[in-house]
């Protein structure tokens, strides 16, 4: 069972950190499963600490559950010393190896990375990822996880100040209200609310009670595209088709939102709307994307006045996380999808293969004498002959393939639903006689390359090991003294 985090207080929360709901958030999903294809392992998961438990929130790869503190692996190391820690077998330490999650009580975690989420200077969970067999990590895995944990708790604060703009716009609106009702207090009411929407850092869009528009302050009519003069009434109207087209209003991926999509009219049909993604497109102008929180207005009575929704712009930090899944998942030099992404993608495969029983092909290239160019020619040459061999890889497979580098001279190509050997051995032939070609100048290159296709029972791993053992056999063949004659 996942915990909801509504009722958990870790040392930050919930006056400081806003943690409600996390659970259904998709954003950190996607942190935490970025995480686990980084680390190259299967599951990950926040945990949060309070004083008494931990809770294991939005988990990828298990269930999750809360469970005492003085059980947890993760409040056990913060307390060893800050920072991030990664672990290649846990049961071998003896440190760890009695602890319930590691010796089968709890679970068997085995391999296990962490870092640490620090909000103001205090530790409030981390950010972890873990397997139930050893896992040899990468040098740089620490460093990553830590890059991702930092987006966790970007992610809280934003979400944080979201909501406190979100009521505050929402509070003084009913001020305003209130205020108006009395005619020598309605001057001033209005002055002070007025120059408090125009100095916020944020988009503030609000309605009446039947949603006609009725107010932008100054980023909202920038954002959107309203003239000044329009900035206390935009004239009632409701936001139709033809006025959603005119603001740009968009989902983030560039689809056009239907008017009953947008946070605003979301208000009024599902009360309260919380961290809701949407964009502006506008002709002429760069894609905004922005988080939206928004509010019902009501009188005294309860009675509905309006709604009210407070938009932070948050197109900086989409781009950050797109740059970090980038540089998690693909190889710096040839920008070729790296091993946790070639994982991902022959357990989609497999997957194919297990509904409609389409096999792949996995093809296992490894660069013949790349250290002797190193070695005579110097790196620039090495690093020229990968970047062909990636070209050249690139050039003979089809658009549904995957090329892939995962180390060194080593790399992989993925060709889902290919169904037999000969067709396999055609696009061996073909990588072989086009690596032949000198090209510019440059020398001739030779691949050893082993083929293995899928089988029903196969994982990735046990993919990737057949297509490796065979490879070796093509070199300790090609090494085989010829028979005499």
């Amino acid at each position: 069972m996942t915990v909801s985090p509504a009722a958990v207080e870790t040392p930050a929360a919930p006056t400081e950190l806003d943690v409600r709901d996390l659970d259904r958030d998709a954003e950190l999903a996607a942190v935490v499963r970025v995480a686990a294809a980084v680390a190259g392992v299967p599951c990950a998961t926040v945990n949060l600490l309070d004083a008494s438990e931990q809770h294991h929130v939005a988990p990828h790869g298990f269930p999750g559950c809360a469970s005492p503190r003085e059980e947890s692996l993760c409040a056990g190391m913060n307390a060893d010393g800050p920072g991030t820690h990664v672990h290649d077998d846990l049961a071998a330490d003896p440190r760890w190896a009695g602890n319930p999650w590691v010796d089968g009580r709890r679970a068997e975690v085995r391999a296990y990375a962490s870092a640490p989420l620090v909000f103001r200077g205090e530790t409030v969970g981390t950010l972890c990822v873990f397997d139930t067999a050893p896992h040899a990590f990468a040098p740089d895995a620490g460093d990553r996880l830590a890059d991702l944990a930092s987006v966790v708790v970007a992610l809280f604060q934003r979400r944080r100040q979201a909501r406190q703009l979100a009521d505050l716009a929402a509070a003084n609106a009913a001020a305003r209200d209130q205020a108006e009702a009395a005619a020598g207090h309605a001057a001033r009411s209005e002055a002070f609310t007025r120059a408090l929407l125009e100095s916020l850092p944020v988009g503030v869009v609000a309605a009446d009670a039947e949603g006609g528009l009725t107010l932008f302050n100054r980023l909202g009519r920038e954002w959107h595209g309203v003239p000044e003069r329009y900035a206390d009434r935009v004239g009632g109207a409701r936001l139709t088709e033809q006025v959603a087209e005119t603001f740009g209003l968009c989902a983030p991926d560039g689809r056009r939102l239907r008017p009953e999509e947008s946070p605003l009219a979301r208000v009024y049909t599902e009360g309260r709307v919380r961290d809701v993604d949407m964009a502006i497109d506008r002709p002429g102008h760069p894609l905004r994307v922005l988080r939206a929180s928004g509010t019902p207005v009501l009188d005294a009575e309860g009675r509905l006045t309006g709604a009210v929704v407070a938009m932070m712009d948050v197109t900086d930090q989409r781009e950050l996380e797109a740059r970090l899944r980038e540089a998690a998942l693909h190889d710096a030099l040839t920008g070729l999808p790296n091993r946790a992404l070639l994982r991902d993608r022959v357990e989609q495969a497999l997957q194919v293969q297990a509904r409609e029983g389409l096999p792949a092909a996995l093809l296992y290239c490894d660069l013949d004498d790349f250290k002797g160019i190193n070695d005579t020619l110097g790196h620039a040459a090495g690093d020229a002959a990968l970047l062909r061999m990636a070209a050249t890889l690139r050039s003979v497979v089809r658009p549904g393939d995957t090329v892939a580098r995962i180390g060194g001279d080593e790399f992989v190509v993925l060709c889902p639903g290919t169904a037999t050997g000969s067709a396999t051995q055609r696009l061996v032939d073909r990588i072989t006689a086009a690596l032949a070609i000198p090209i510019d100048g440059g020398p001739p290159l030779r691949s050893s390359t082993g083929v293995a296709l899928s089988r029903r029972g196969d994982d990735a791993d046990s993919l990737l090991y057949r297509a490796d053992a065979a490879m070796y056999e093509v070199k300790r063949s090609r090494r085989r003294p010829a028979p005499a004659a």
